[in-house]
């Protein structure tokens, strides 16, 4: 543990605290910051810290300058205020600040140089697993446990446990999943269990010739546990005696075929049914060598944890359980019964969030995120973090989500808090810290679809193609479908410009209530060309498409694109008729108009992380093009550099800004920004896309720049580059036309020997 002022910094787990908080940062961060300490006062060099944190991988120093601004912004510094880390101009850094490395609870100095980390980390507080973060991370509630080492052995050193389904002798349908769902929601709350998703089960099933679908009876059950080399299966029994009923609950060694245990409890009436089942779930967890003290801090009751309605809890696991198949529009009836049901069930709220944004729908997803995040309180620890971590998504302050994951995953085995962090991480940019994230979530669960997903994401942003095929190749041997991944496939399809891939991925949307998003992708794929009367068809089905199904929001951000991308090309018409956005409207010259559309995002979000940092100042740096205040703009667009990354708009927005104070090589090199990484202008940060015409746009900008800075060589590639892009382009787009009259003087002059 090192100290410095209020801060500590936990070296094995990468972990940075300021007065006992912790401090969001990317671990890379933490890195360069432990080498900076391990050479405290000393100058460290710009090689020697890429080669020292990055050490197999070739990387920009512009990745080192963003980590090193994380960092300054992390300890509370200004732009000209380094106190604790120094730049040495032209040569590195050097950390300023006194340290003290604490030991064994005592606090010693730490040398000028060849200092080691020897002690050990402080003993951390037990942090129970978190729950979903996603739809299918929660699907995946009532599948496997795996009971984690540090458990005494009360009943054998068991593996892996198999829950099977409840048998229900009772003739009422309302136990039939129910019960089992609400057995994993107890178990789950042990620092000392771990739950794994159905789908291993299900492709244990496939591989057994039997239906995914299939029914975990016991007997299938433990023939599950055999196959998977498991040690348990855990069976569930219900029974009715008169007006009472009997819940059982036995541990059985799939090996031996031995009863390991076995939990019996007696309620007088259906309403106590809940309160039973968490009964003989205790009394396992304790049997299974949990502690007491553990289980009184985490034994939520299940009525609050989940619901104490039966009926509310039967209709969440129905919708659990077609969202665990990909069906995010069809379990959302289910919830909304189950919140009427129960107007305080916090976790179906939380679920109605997910599954609207799956399909969608942001605004009734962030409604819902926080009606959830109002209700915390009723729920179990595990979903009180995860619901905790949705909310602040949704307000856009992805520090403390960060934070949240990080410990999480620090604490837990599951591999939905790095699926969260790797969602997080490439939304900010940081590409290489989402692709870590990304693989250790799907070597924890290698089962689900979320992990698949981030691992492209990640791929494509740092145009690493050959490993994103890889993973789509894995993903279709493994069965994995849904209308989410297949956008990446498509994404991806048009990244390489493979029309097999392309037409293969626009049949399999066709006639699917999803099929919005392959006309958004056909829409951005248009506008990279030039073609913008196919295009904004393209965007008027995807909006009619969506509005159909009453996801107006959807609708309404095809039409913001549609209206950004003619802005782009150089019309404003569609921007002025509807409206917004507000990056249109000032790339347009429609200052006023554009403020107020600011000022009323920056009331919904007046915390965002990336509205405050990217969106808000790429808005006022175009307002400030418009009126001839460029070094202004410069400035303003000096927040959104560690992010950048993952935002094309902001560099094109600051190249614009560098063309306009004729500063033909700056703007060239914003513009190459973009053109260099094809990839991020498709997978970054995706909503309705129009990235595509930045990348085409970028080329064009560059042909400008140089031709500025009179480099005519590196001009006429670039215009050229741009003409093929837009080689069937719409003849009377204005960005065009004024490219082919800037081309004709460029080349008029050469002729001339003018340049």
């Amino acid at each position: 543990m090192y100290e410095f002022g209020p801060f500590r910094l936990d070296s094995e787990r990468e972990l940075l605290f300021r007065e006992g908080e912790p401090v969001p940062i990317a671990p890379k961060a933490i890195q360069i910051l432990l080498v900076l300490i391990h050479r405290n006062k000393q100058l460290v060099t710009k090689d020697e810290l890429m080669k020292a944190v990055w050490p197999d991988t070739f990387v920009e120093e512009g990745n080192l300058s963003r980590n090193i601004f994380l960092l300054r912004k992390a300890h509370g510094e200004g732009p000209q205020d380094h106190r604790c880390i120094v730049t040495v101009a032209r040569r590195g850094y050097r950390f300023a600040q006194d340290v003290r490395m604490v030991l064994d609870g005592e606090v010693s100095g730490v040398s000028a140089s060849n200092s080691k980390v020897n002690a050990q980390p402080e003993k951390a507080p037990p942090w129970p697993w978190i729950a979903a973060a996603t739809l299918l991370l929660i699907a995946g509630a009532a599948g496997t446990l795996v009971l984690l080492p540090q458990r005494a052995a009360s009943i054998g050193e068991a593996g892996t446990v198999v829950l099977a389904d409840f048998t229900n002798s009772t003739g009422d349908p309302i136990f039939d999943g129910t019960l089992r769902q609400g057995l994993a929601v107890q178990l789950e709350q042990s620092p000392y269990l771990s739950l794994v998703a159905d789908e291993r089960a299900q492709q244990t099933l496939r591989l057994m010739l039997k239906p995914a679908s299939t029914h975990l009876t016991p007997e299938i059950a433990e023939q599950v546990c055999k196959r998977t080399n498991s040690a348990l299966a855990l069976e569930g029994s219900i029974a009715s005696l008169g007006h009472e009923y009997v819940l059982g609950l036995k541990a059985v060694n799939c090996r031996s075929g031995e009863i390991l245990d076995q939990e019996q409890v007696q309620v007088a009436r259906k309403e106590d049914v809940l309160h039973g089942l968490s009964t003989i779930a205790g009394d396992f967890r304790i049997r299974a060598g949990e502690s007491l003290n553990t289980l009184r801090e985490h034994d939520t009751p299940l009525e609050r944890a989940t619901t104490p309605s039966l009926e509310a809890l039967q209709n969440y696991t129905a919708g659990l359980s077609i969202m665990g198949r990909g069906q995010f529009r069809a379990a959302i009836p289910l919830f909304d019964r189950a919140v009427a049901i129960d107007p305080k069930f916090a976790g179906g709220y939380y679920l109605l969030g997910i599954a609207y944004e799956q399909v969608g729908d942001l605004t009734r997803s962030a409604q819902y995120a926080k009606r959830a995040f109002s209700l915390v309180d009723r729920t179990s620890e595990p979903e009180r973090i995860s619901i905790s971590a949705y909310y602040y998504r949704f307000t856009g302050e992805w520090e403390k989500e960060i934070a949240i994951w990080q410990l999480a995953g620090n604490y837990s085995p599951r591999w939905d808090p790095h699926d969260q962090l790797s969602l997080t991480y490439i939304d900010l940019g940081q590409f290489e810290e989402g692709l870590k994230e990304g693989l250790e979530s799907a070597r924890l669960q290698p089962d689900v679809e979320p992990p698949y997903r981030r691992e492209l994401d990640a791929y494509m942003c740092l145009d690493r193609l050959p490993e994103a095929e890889a993973v789509v190749a894995k993903v279709r041997t493994l069965g994995i479908d849904g209308s989410r991944i297949h956008q990446r496939f498509l994404e991806l399809a048009y990244l390489e410009n493979d029309q097999t891939a392309i037409a293969r991925e626009i049949r399999w949307f066709t006639g699917k209530p999803e099929e919005y998003l392959s006309f958004g992708l056909q829409a951005a794929n248009l506008n990279m060309h030039g073609q913008r009367r196919a295009s904004h068809e393209q965007y008027e089905f995807a909006a009619d498409t969506a509005r159909r199904q009453g996801l107006e929001y959807v609708a309404d951000e095809f039409e913001e694109a549609d209206a950004r991308a003619d802005a782009l090309s150089g019309r404003c018409g569609a921007a002025r008729r509807l409206g917004r956005p507000a990056l249109a409207l000032a790339i347009c010259g429609d200052a006023t108009d554009a403020e107020k559309l600011a000022a009323q995002t920056s009331r919904r979000y007046p915390n965002g992380t990336i509205w405050n940092a990217v969106q808000l100042p790429e808005i006022e740096a175009a307002i400030a093009l418009e009126r001839n205040e460029s070094a202004k703009g410069i400035e303003l667009l000096e927040s959104a550099l560690p992010y950048e990354r993952a935002y094309p708009d902001a560099i094109y927005v600051r190249g614009l800004l560098y063309l306009k104070m004729n500063r033909g090589l700056g703007a060239a090199a914003e513009f190459r920004k973009i053109a260099d990484h094809e990839g991020t202008s498709w997978a970054a940060t995706w909503a309705q896309p129009n990235w595509g015409q930045y990348y085409a746009l970028s080329w064009l900008g560059m042909g400008r720049g140089y031709a500025l800075a009179r480099d005519v060589p590196k001009a006429k590639t670039a215009f050229e580059r741009f003409f093929a892009l837009w080689s069937n382009a719409d003849a009377d787009v204005p960005a065009l036309i004024q490219a082919k009259a800037q081309y004709a003087r460029l080349m008029g002059k050469v002729k001339r020997g003018n340049v």
